[in-house]
């Protein structure tokens, strides 16, 4: 849930930057704007979701968490082994 806040403030951050350099592009061509504030729009989203998880992973998640969640992660891995073969 944590990092879904994260996401959304990240979210909101690019695209008023976007909007401002927009806005900057918009003077000389207001189709060059319109094409790059599509372009920040679609990438934002995915800037947006690396950072709610590293802050997320980085600053929130306790070491025992982590424990828990690579032992997890053997236990799905050793699941799969067989599937591989």
């Amino acid at each position: 849930m944590l990092a879904i806040v994260f996401f959304m403030l990240f979210s909101l951050m690019l695209d008023a930057v976007a909007v401002g350099i927009c806005a900057l592009i918009e003077r000389s061509s207001e189709y060059a704007s319109l094409l790059a504030f599509l372009g920040f729009f679609a990438v934002n989203f995915i800037f947006a979701w690396i950072a709610a998880v590293y802050v997320t992973e980085r600053f929130f998640v306790s070491d025992a968490q982590r424990k828990v969640n690579e032992e997890h992660v053997r236990w799905v891995n050793s699941l799969a082994v067989s599937v591989r073969r």
